[in-house]
């Protein structure tokens, strides 16, 4: 799903139900070998590769990078592998793997979050006449009490800006421009719920959405209200499970999504993929989101888990996901040392991962010999 710093994907993988957080703790990183990674050898390391090709060019247009790792992007910039064997390779030359660990544990919990699309309108019509809001022109960041939050600035003072419900019912926003139209104020919900998605127009042209900020309230999870008032169960409880309840009960819907006061405003991209908070496009399975405060944005991570499979209907553990993936993203339900969140692209199949991966996983740090 919001995001720390309310970065582009406030979503993911927000979780919108209670999912287990990694507790936080001491990390500790243990060296090891790549012959102890799993699956190493039979990895797709060159999609990884280029992925992190992005991360490295954006750090070394930013001046961002500490020593060894400007050394190494700068370097690696200038290399083309054309295969797995390759790219391997060089990752295994100028980096080492390290196990991340919690506390002392080395599992952790890895979810998933995707780009949605959903049909609209530039100019509302009586079919489309939800406004995706762009940021309001007077929305600002400011220091209150030691963090920082937003808030709209009114005749030199700084005022909270409306909730969720106060948006939802109330009229149109002041000094706030409207990107799109959409029909359904439950597709407009997880739309921010994700942070970035794209609105697909009748002319067959797409909006590619970006996160722009939002009003300051705190992100609540309805997922977890859904399953205390007995609604849905912790075993059925997903981002799936949460919409069709919402569908099906349209007399109770608003009243539930305005549980959460936060409220997302968007940006037009010009890019192919969503933007995550490193600032490099995202890439489909190979871009994760991870807690910045134990793995700087740029990393090489590899994954041990599982991806979810529907087995007698409820979601289990299915084929294991060993990957190499690019540490590009962060979010508000990711915390702690070994804590991954997976950027899952658009498409059906996404939205599903997205949905119902809760995995439990290892994960390994690549750094400068």
């Amino acid at each position: 799903m919001n995001k720390i710093n309310f970065t582009p994907r406030t979503l993911l993988a927000l979780c919108l139900f209670a999912c287990l957080p990694s507790a936080f703790g001491a990390s500790k990183l243990v060296r090891q070998s790549y012959q102890q990674i799993p699956d190493w050898n039979q990895g797709h390391q060159l999609n990884a590769w280029q992925a992190w090709q992005r991360s490295c060019r954006y750090d070394l247009d930013k001046h961002n990078l500490p020593g060894n790792w400007q050394r190494i992007c700068q370097h690696m910039v200038k290399q083309h592998p054309d295969s797995d064997t390759q790219a391997r390779q060089l990752f295994e030359r100028y980096l080492r793997p390290y196990l991340m660990t919690n506390n002392g544990k080395a599992t952790g919990l890895f979810t998933g979050y995707y780009e949605p699309s959903i049909p609209g309108s530039l100019t509302p019509t009586a079919y489309y006449r939800v406004p995706l809001y762009a940021r309001p022109y007077n929305l600002v960041r400011v220091r209150i009490g030691g963090s920082m939050r937003y808030r709209l600035k009114v005749n030199g003072h700084y005022v909270r800006a409306p909730s969720r419900q106060a948006i939802s019912q109330g009229p149109a926003l002041k000094n706030t421009p409207v990107i799109a139209w959409v029909h359904s104020k439950i597709d407009r919900f997880f739309l921010q719920i994700q942070g970035s998605g794209s609105v697909q127009l009748s002319n067959g042209k797409r909006i590619l959405l970006g996160y722009n900020g939002q009003n300051g309230y705190k992100y609540y999870p309805i997922g977890a209200y859904l399953v205390d008032k007995g609604y849905l169960t912790r075993k059925n409880v997903s981002m799936q499970s949460i919409k069709a309840w919402l569908q099906t009960h349209p007399d109770q819907a608003e009243r539930v999504m305005n549980l959460d006061p936060s409220f997302v405003f968007f940006r037009k991209l010009t890019t192919d993929s969503p933007i995550g908070a490193q600032g490099v496009p995202l890439s489909a399975g190979y871009s994760l989101a991870v807690d910045r405060r134990y793995t700087r944005y740029g990393t090489p991570v590899w994954i041990s888990t599982y991806l979810p499979q529907k087995s007698a209907n409820k979601i289990a553990h299915g084929a294991p996901l060993n990957r190499l993936m690019i540490a590009q993203d962060t979010g508000g339900a990711i915390k702690g040392p070994v804590r991954g969140d997976i950027f899952w692209g658009p498409g059906k199949r996404a939205e599903w991962l997205a949905g119902h991966m809760q995995s439990e996983g290892k994960m390994w740090v690549l750094l400068p010999k």
